[in-house]
């Protein structure tokens, strides 16, 4: 029986398929960046707020103590067992994000710590730390960063040496250490591992010295205090927000510098040069997740967006709290 036109149903043939959906992938990869560019500026977004209420937190607490927060170092070598609750002294205090948490919303936490006794193995005691399921701060993580929050109790916000002087553990990076590149008259002491404020460059020591404004003699718009750090990168930053030795970080190796394990090109399989995580001299840099850079807060709590590329001297002045000499745009 022959169908009349009436009955004849119109339908797609496999090419006009093939062509609305050939259309569909192209407007989606057209579309696609376009959504990825919105999310990161989202995530950048929180993330500089979340530098942003640090930078509110240190100048309370700078109203209170009349200067920025001090670390520790990590352990009292007149103690046998420095892991473990020990004599009083000044030793394993926590890191200078430590003595922050009541200006950040964490007062509660704080007022939990005995400050005569270890800090770190009290604050691994509620719930922070090593393994699977440790708690996280949330104001210390940026979410442009791709570590697992709960694998560790991290932070993506480090504290600025300055242009201090960063020897490799091995000798292995020379490329920033003199000769060639001139330090400025502070930042002599390795790794800022002093309470000698005289010989640090930027606005806190690895141990417990932290600048006063008054300190700052280049002025609180032009030096940096907190930058971001990828945890993972660094071999020191992986101890966590709270450890006094995890947190030691200078503008000395370049912003984005590549030491992160199994990503990428430059990184290198072992600590012989400078791409290596336990590379000090460049691991223990300031880098990020964001294409091009990363943010810094600055003393005056105000917070840039730093390239990667910036004129390595400029980055080192921005660094360094009292070298006397014009930054100049960046």
């Amino acid at each position: 029986m022959v169908r009349s036109d009436g009955d004849r149903r119109d339908a797609f043939t496999l090419v006009e398929l093939l062509v609305v959906i050939a259309i569909i992938g192209i407007l989606i990869a057209l579309l696609l960046p376009a959504v990825q560019a919105a999310r990161e500026a989202a995530r950048r977004t929180q993330c500089a707020n979340n530098l942003k209420q640090l930078g509110i937190a240190l100048h309370n607490y700078h109203d209170t103590y009349k200067q920025f927060p001090i670390g520790t170092r990590n352990n009292d070598p007149a103690h046998p067992r420095p892991n473990y609750i020990w004599r009083p002294g000044d030793h394993r205090k926590g890191s200078f994000l430590v003595k922050l948490l009541p200006y950040f919303e964490q007062t509660a936490m704080y007022e939990q710590i005995d400050f005569k006794y270890d800090v770190n193995v009290q604050i691994r005691r509620m719930g922070f730390g090593w393994g699977s399921g440790t708690k996280q701060l949330d104001t210390l993580r940026c979410p442009s960063d791709d570590w697992n929050p709960t694998n560790r109790s991290l932070s993506n916000y480090a504290k600025s040496l300055g242009f201090q002087r960063m020897p490799d553990w091995q000798g292995g990076c020379p490329a920033y250490e003199p000769p060639n590149i001139v330090l400025f008259h502070s930042g002599l002491t390795g790794h800022g591992s002093t309470n000698d404020g005289r010989r640090i460059s930027g606005v806190f020591s690895r141990y417990a010295w932290a600048a006063r404004f008054a300190d700052i003699m280049d002025g609180t718009s032009n030096v940096i205090a907190i930058g971001e750090i990828r945890p993972w990168c660094g071999d020191h930053h992986r101890g966590g927000w709270f450890n006094p030795n995890a947190l030691w970080t200078a503008t000395t190796g370049p912003i984005n510098f590549p030491t992160c394990p199994d990503e990428g090109p430059g990184h290198s399989s072992g600590p012989s040069d400078c791409n290596h995580f336990r590379v000090w001299t460049t691991s223990q840099g300031f880098k990020s997740r964001h294409p091009g850079g990363a943010q810094f807060l600055f003393c005056d709590a105000s917070v840039h967006f730093l390239s990667e590329t910036i004129d390595y001297y400029t980055y080192q002045r921005l660094g360094d709290r009292w070298d006397g000499r014009p930054v100049g745009n960046y």
